[in-house]
């Protein structure tokens, strides 16, 4: 589904018209902020990039699109090293850039990934969470039918909230759109860890 039939369904069930050019417009703003809390809220495998790219030196330029990493790693015979990640008091104790050898430790500062040691023409290979929200009226939704009823109600609690300041309905779109994110991160888990827990 692209993002104009989306908002077009949206406008339809809160009964606007939908050739009303400036809520149609609204409306897609209105999308962006729903589609921020997606990867703040929950994880889904959705929203997980591998980004990649040549190391010349000791640091790397966070991936676009980056929020956080969960992993970062380089290829050794075809098996992946991590790298460890390192809070900033550990990591410059041992930092020394002017040691060459592949990475074993990095941090992220701002922008920037840093390594514990210098090396030329190494892969790094970042597993991340990125963000959702750079789509216009032709994008193409990225997610399935579940997301879309997700982000929708996601829509309305900011249509119904701050729009046309009703904000009965739109804490209860709110509150609909706060439990989709939920069960999307319950899904993740269970994907993830498998099967269920057992109470004893």
């Amino acid at each position: 589904m692209i993002m104009s039939d989306l908002i077009t369904e949206v406008i339809t069930e809160v009964g606007g018209d939908t050739s009303d050019t400036t809520l149609t417009a609204n409306m897609l703003i209105f999308a962006k902020g729903a589609l921020r809390r997606f990867p703040l809220f929950s994880r889904d495998r959705l929203l997980i990039d591998t980004s990649y790219a040549t190391l010349s030196g000791n640091y790397l330029t966070v991936p676009t699109g980056f929020l956080r990493e969960i992993s970062l790693y380089y290829l050794n015979d075809g098996a992946r090293k991590y790298i460890e990640k390192l809070t900033e008091g550990d990591f410059g104790s041992i930092v020394n850039t002017s040691t060459s050898g592949k990475p074993i430790y990095y941090r992220i500062v701002g922008n920037v990934i840093e390594f514990d040691k210098t090396y030329s023409d190494l892969v790094i290979y970042v597993e991340h969470y990125k963000t959702v929200d750079e789509v216009t009226a032709s994008s193409t939704f990225f997610g399935d039918n579940s997301m879309i009823e997700v982000v929708k109600d996601g829509i309305k609690a900011t249509y119904y909230s701050d729009y046309i300041e009703d904000t009965v309905k739109g804490d209860k779109k709110f509150a609909l759109f706060k439990a989709g994110l939920d069960e999307l991160e319950s899904k993740f888990i269970m994907n993830e860890q498998g099967g269920y827990i057992d109470e004893a």
